[in-house]
């Protein structure tokens, strides 16, 4: 199966997972954002700054705006800082520049001025789409492309028109099988649009936004909220859908959305009432449900309407302008018949996670409904389900005294503070971004391994040079020392010697040379006598010695040299250096053996004297006379 350019999905990510990397799609095919400027962009190891990060959660919903300060260690959980939530006057509306200019200025009142200032908004929830899948245990450079194509074979998108970001959890046991858990996101590029225009018109770059969804996953994953389980399950009831988020070990492992949602619960509050004498209707049934008992109602014009709210618990008074309190209905009672659908998918989903995934059964849920939470709605479900049952609201991680008196300060309708300190914990490991998605990212870690890498060579290209240096500079001290210590010894001889000095003393040196060479050459007689009389054994009788003085050209064999240079050049050699020859006759007496012996040993001694360079026997005759027998001989020496 090639990969080409309309190949499907489930080609791709077959291709990939059996191929691996020669299966990578086409960066050409795939439009990729631009990395946005300013702080925190890449929050990466590679990158992670040494001094603490400052993350801002920003979030507008209805007539409300919420804002939420966290600031991040390298170590540690994040601490909550601030929460501060405003109403949106009258006439402005988001996307307005007028709700920008509302926006930058109470970014300013609640952090003052911050260049280093992450700011993350959230998304609509109506224009984005959250699912949950596994994918096959792959190697970690694989897990990114194979959970794209899987989400792509999942969901058909257009990526020119959305934008998909997901994350990847640990290894889980499906079934005895290991797969990796993937939550994904699916957003629309306009709606992100219009979020990064308000926050750049704002003055502030747009470091991150993710969905209601993804903020309320930071509490748990960043360990920002302890669940004290490690099974448990969230709620997430919207207007018209009910988002059923089952954690272990604090990642989602299972998600499911039930179409039943908070609507459902106001129109059962409706119709309970829908038979006594003061019907409520649907705007008071949504009041009565954010209130927890303590709700104040607007009076029936019927009754004196003057515009002011009333509690429900008020006592009648006698004052006839005073309003009339309304009667309090059996909140939990009404709604057990939605709550009691819900609990009914709740219920399968937990039978799911627990029989067919293998994990332990959810030892504890967390509920969260717009605006807050009731809290029979809490009871009621806690009741029907049979496990302790909490308001996701009503929960704090480590915050500092500010952000506790902040949290108690809250107004009464302003109860969905939780969304913007989700999205202050956000961070680009675990937080899915739809500005800086994983791709941008795992580009990103890329660009940075490289610069990494380049850094690192020239570290080591600069280390190498130093210690060649290092070497070479004590090398040159080394020899500076030694001619320091021949320069200190030359003084100690006391005498300066100079070029010109030496060469005096040169040319003195040759005339010397000259002139006992000179005084050698007419002593060389005397010097053979001695030599002779010094090697001549007392058996022999020298009877003649001729000496002769030679110039090159009367070598003896020089006229015939070109002839036997082949057969003499040994002798041609020696006889080039000699200077003088000697032509020695004498007479060796005794038997046969001691002449021979005796004229041997003769010979071997001028052969072995230092002014011979050669010996040569002429002729070697016997004689006989009347009373003993002798050896003549004529012998040749070449002298130096």
């Amino acid at each position: 199966m090639g990969l080409h350019a309309n190949a499907s999905s489930t080609g791709r990510l077959l291709e990939l997972i059996r191929k691996g990397d020669a299966a990578r799609p086409d960066p050409l095919r795939e439009p990729v954002q631009p990395m946005q400027s300013g702080p925190g962009k890449w929050n990466i190891a590679l990158l992670r700054p040494l001094k603490e990060r400052r993350v801002l959660g920003v979030e507008w919903r209805g007539r409300s705006l919420y804002l939420a300060e966290s600031r991040h260690g390298r170590t540690g959980l994040p601490v909550l800082q601030g929460v501060h939530a405003i109403r949106i006057p009258a006439g402005i509306r988001p996307g307005d520049d007028a709700f920008s200019s509302f926006l930058r200025q109470q970014i300013l009142d609640f952090c003052g001025p911050a260049p280093d200032l992450e700011v993350w908004a959230a998304l609509p929830d109506e224009h984005a789409e959250h699912w949950h899948f596994r994918i096959p245990k792959v190697s970690a450079k694989e897990r990114d492309d194979v959970a794209f194509w899987t989400a792509r074979k999942e969901r058909e998108f257009d990526e020119r028109q959305s934008v998909f970001d997901c994350t990847i959890g640990d290894e889980i046991i499906e079934k005895g099988v290991p797969k990796l858990p993937v939550t994904a996101t699916l957003v629309m590029r306009a709606s992100l649009g219009e979020v990064r225009n308000i926050v750049q018109r704002a003055g502030f770059a747009l470091a991150g936004a993710a969905t209601r969804v993804i903020a309320s996953h930071n509490l748990f994953t960043t360990g920002w909220l302890n669940p004290a389980t490690e099974q448990f399950a969230v709620l997430h009831i919207d207007e018209e859908s009910t988002r059923i988020d089952i954690y272990s070990s604090s990642q989602v492992v299972l998600s499911r959305m039930v179409k039943t949602g908070f609507a459902s619960l106001a129109r059962a509050l409706v119709e309970s009432t829908a038979g006594t004498a003061a019907p409520l209707s649907d705007a008071e049934a949504r009041a009565l449900m954010l209130r927890d008992n303590t709700c104040i109602l607007p009076t029936p014009p019927s009754q004196g309407n003057t515009g002011q709210p009333v509690p429900m618990a008020a006592a009648p008074t006698d004052d006839p302008a005073a309003p009339v309190a309304r009667p309090v209905t059996d909140i939990g009672a009404s709604i057990a018949p939605a709550v009691e659908r819900l609990v009914r998918q709740f219920e399968r989903t937990m039978d799911h996670f627990a029989n067919t995934l293998g994990y332990p059964a959810v030892s504890r849920m967390f509920l969260s409904t717009p605006g807050g939470c009731l809290q029979p709605l809490v009871d009621e479900f806690g009741r029907q389900v049979g496990i302790p049952c909490t308001a996701l609201n009503s929960q704090r991680g480590p915050a500092t005294p500010g952000a506790e008196l902040d949290l108690a300060r809250l107004p009464s309708d302003c109860a969905e503070s939780h969304w913007a300190v989700g999205l202050s914990l956000s961070n680009d490991e675990r937080t899915q971004n739809c500005v800086n998605t994983f791709r941008e990212r795992k580009q990103a870690r890329q660009r940075e391994r490289v610069r990494l890498a380049v850094a690192v060579g020239s570290m080591l290209v600069v280390l190498c040079t130093a210690v060649f240096a290092s070497i070479q500079g004590a090398a040159l001290l080394s020899a500076r020392g030694e001619r320091d210590a021949l320069r200190q010894q030359l003084t100690a001889y006391g005498e300066i010697t100079d070029k010109a000095r030496l060469l005096a003393d040169s040319a003195k040196g040759k005339a010397l040379r000259l002139a006992v060479q000179s005084m050698s050459r007419r002593q060389v007689a005397v010097a053979v006598l001695s030599e002779l009389a010094a090697v001549t054994p007392s058996g022999m009788r020298l009877s003649g010695l001729r000496l002769t003085q030679l110039d090159p050209g009367q070598l003896p064999g020089a006229k015939d040299a070109k002839g036997r240079q082949a057969q003499q050049q040994a002798k041609a050699d020696a006889a080039a250096d000699a200077k003088a020859m000697a032509v020695v006759t004498g007479v060796v007496s005794g038997d046969m053996l001691q002449r021979e012996a005796m004229l041997a040993d003769f010979l071997y001694r001028l052969e072995r004297s230092p002014m011979v360079l050669s010996v040569t026997v002429e002729k070697k005759t016997p004689e006989t006379d009347t009373a003993n027998e002798s050896l003549q001989f004529v012998a040749t020496l070449k002298l130096v």
